[in-house]
């Protein structure tokens, strides 16, 4: 006997939907051992447990990305952002100064990084630091060029407070150049122009 295609294909759909039933039925009924019982994570013995590292220096962290993120910042007040894009890229140094306040409580690979990063000043030094780039960020959301500067004296205060407690010497450690500049240098470059 040939039945239609048309007779058939209610009959398919059917057997399926029967098929499909039972399979949630079952599943219903047997529930799955694995799910009935929470997994407890079993912790990692504490010696075998790497301690978190950069793979740089905090020095090398300190002049390649606080001193990029924090000069465009205190430098706003100066030169005030004047398009989107301006405005995009502060944000970026504002979010970059916030997570280098961060990275500075990690020891890296420095000599005194060790040091550093388990003397309680220094962690608070930074913490203040990671704090000035989330106060960035909110102004520079906000456009608030006023806010802006004061944060910018913020970070100059908190940048030099922790280099005459932890390193008056080698202020950059004679990496990347000069230190930031100075409102003068800014003044002397827009009388050339």
């Amino acid at each position: 006997m040939q039945v239609s295609r048309s007779l058939m294909r209610p009959v398919i759909c059917a057997g399926l939907l029967a098929a499909l039933l039972l399979t949630g039925c079952d599943r219903a009924q047997a529930p799955d051992p694995a799910a009935a019982a929470p997994v407890q994570p079993t912790p990692a013995p504490a010696s075998s447990a790497p301690a978190a590292r950069l793979p740089v220096s905090l020095n090398e962290v300190m002049v390649a990305l606080v001193n990029h993120s924090a000069d465009p910042i205190w430098r706003a007040a100066w030169r005030n952002p004047q398009t989107d894009a301006d405005w995009r890229n502060l944000e970026r140094m504002a979010y970059q100064l916030e997570i280098a306040g961060a990275l500075l409580m990690i020891p890296g690979t420095g000599p005194m990084d060790e040091t550093w990063t388990s003397n309680p000043a220094w962690n608070t030094w930074s913490k203040n630091l990671q704090f000035a780039g989330k106060r960035a960020v909110d102004a520079v959301a906000a456009r608030d060029i006023v806010s802006i500067d004061v944060i910018g004296s913020d970070i100059v205060e908190i940048c030099e407070g922790c280099h005459i407690q932890f390193k008056p010497d080698l202020p950059t450690g004679g990496l990347f150049g000069e230190l930031s500049p100075t409102e003068g240098d800014f003044e002397s470059s827009e009388d050339e122009q």
